[in-house]
């Protein structure tokens, strides 16, 4: 065996060595991307039910912030304050969900009942009122998108839901 044919097996030993090395790569981001999007998920889902947890377990704040959704006016200085705050808690999350979405962290199905939740909240009077007086501290994207977007499955309102007779 000449030097020459040596060169060539070694070029293609070489070769196999970095074809494995990529595909190995490949496969290690892959897993990489899994975790991540598994973590964002969860992420959103403890931060979301934490601050509902925060109004589920105070019945006259909960009624407070479905009453503000319908008419955010109607709620004296005190009570706007505070469900300012909760508002701008919600819209927060939001606002990292579709941040998360847009980067690939949030699939598209997960995404959807998120938004759909999102705008619907958004769609609400009350909130609408709201929103007008504080929609400059959100990126002009997340504003962009809330104010062109449109559902595309409307789902109850929160005083919809509390509203329903046990019958229904």
């Amino acid at each position: 065996m000449s030097l020459n044919e040596l060169g060539n097996i070694g070029e293609i030993v070489g070769s196999i060595g970095v074809f494995i090395s990529l595909l190995y790569l490949a496969i290690q981001i892959k897993k990489n991307t899994e975790t991540e999007r598994m973590r964002t998920y969860q992420s959103v889902v403890a931060d979301f039910g934490a601050l509902n947890g925060t109004m589920s377990s105070t019945p006259e704040l909960s009624y407070l912030y479905v009453t503000a959704l319908e008419n955010f006016g109607e709620l004296d200085p005190d009570e706007r304050a505070r469900i300012s705050q909760l508002f701008f808690a919600t819209f927060h999350y939001f606002e990292n969900m579709f941040y998360q979405h847009r980067k690939g962290y949030l699939e598209d199905d997960v995404w959807r009942g998120w938004k759909r939740l999102m705008l619907t909240y958004y769609s609400r009077p009350g909130f609408r009122s709201w929103w007008l007086l504080r929609r400059d501290v959100y990126s002009d994207s997340f504003v962009t998108f809330l104010e062109t977007s449109r559902i595309d499955k409307v789902i109850p309102s929160y005083h919809d839901v509390t509203s329903m007779t046990t019958s229904q």
